[in-house]
């Protein structure tokens, strides 16, 4: 969705390599690459130098333009392991996953890092100097360390401190909600691109404004309701549906999450936040949305009644 909105460069979910080279159904899945999807990065976390190595050779098998190692990740899930941002606090053991990593693929290689550990324990000065001991192709940085979580705001001068460190591109990240928000970021920076996360949720016409703002058009919206954001909402599940193969009912509870931020600020989300333990397929999806913003949205009543047994009775 984002990249039919605008997105030039998109990045898989977070994979677990101990998942994918175990061969894990789920890991498998987030690896697949669409023939219209490019550029793209698969992104893997872990420990292990070898195994991150072995499963970027997968990921080059799997098609992926480049492979990502997140270095950033702050769940407790994924660094009690000592992956994702834990590994700031050990970069002795960063660099060798890096080295390993580098050596098992022929495709360009990137890193994803917060600012550090902590307030006090700031690592950009070191992660430049393991970018080029590494032969990185680039870098990407949240400028939060891994302490503060999501909590307060990113230190966007921690970007440009770094970007006069390197000379590979340097993707921002961090606090993007808006068009307005890339561009500032892109100003007062100097990176070379924005990446967009959480802002995307719910809002893949960010990336339709940002390309905008960047050509000097005119400004592009967040539809509040109306046909385009049905078309959009659909869209989205329907795709979600087809990567799970079809199945619309475990495409209907992960698409809960997403249709609540879809609804956010719209008449009707409230109400339709508290229908939505009842969405468990397209059919009580669609009854959702009609409940809620029917009037609207200008939709034609639903044809037949919605069988019960489509109500999941608790949450997945």
């Amino acid at each position: 969705m984002c990249r039919e909105f605008g997105a030039g460069l998109c990045f898989s979910e977070m994979i677990p390599a101990i998942a994918l080279t175990f061969g894990a159904n789920d890991a498998r899945r987030r690896v697949k690459c669409r023939s219209e999807d490019h550029p793209i990065a698969i992104q893997i976390e872990g420990r292990d130098p070898e195994i991150m190595g072995r499963a970027a050779a997968m990921v080059q098998e799997a098609g992926a333009d480049f492979v990502d190692v997140n270095a950033g990740c702050p769940s407790r899930r994924v660094t009690n392991g000592g992956a994702g941002s834990a590994l700031l606090s050990d970069l002795a053991t960063l660099e060798r996953i890096m080295k390993s990593v580098r050596a098992s693929v022929t495709i360009p290689v990137t890193l994803k890092v917060r600012s550090g550990p902590a307030a006090g324990h700031i690592v950009l000065e070191e992660i430049a100097q393991l970018a080029s001991d590494c032969g990185l192709a680039g870098l990407t940085l949240h400028p939060r360390t891994r302490s503060q979580g999501f909590r307060g705001s990113s230190e966007w001068s921690h970007i440009t401190r770094l970007k006069g460190m390197v000379s590979i591109p340097l993707i921002g990240n961090g606090d993007v909600v808006t068009a307005a928000d890339g561009m500032r970021m892109m100003t007062t920076t100097s990176c070379d691109g924005v990446m967009v996360g959480r802002g995307a949720i719910g809002n893949p016409w960010i990336f339709a404004g940002l390309m905008a703002a960047w050509k000097g058009q005119p400004p592009v919206s967040r539809p509040m309701g109306g046909e385009t954001w049905l078309r959009t909402v659909m869209r989205h599940f329907d795709l979600l549906s087809e990567d799970l193969g079809g199945d619309d009912r475990i495409a209907a509870k992960l698409f809960r999450k997403h249709l609540a931020r879809y609804a956010r600020g719209m008449r009707g989300a409230v109400g339709l936040r508290r229908s939505l333990a009842e969405v468990g397929s397209r059919a009580t999806l669609m009854a959702a949305i009609h409940r809620v913003v029917e009037d609207e949205l200008s939709l034609p009543p639903l044809e037949g009644p919605v069988p019960d047994d489509d109500i999941p009775m608790e949450e997945p």
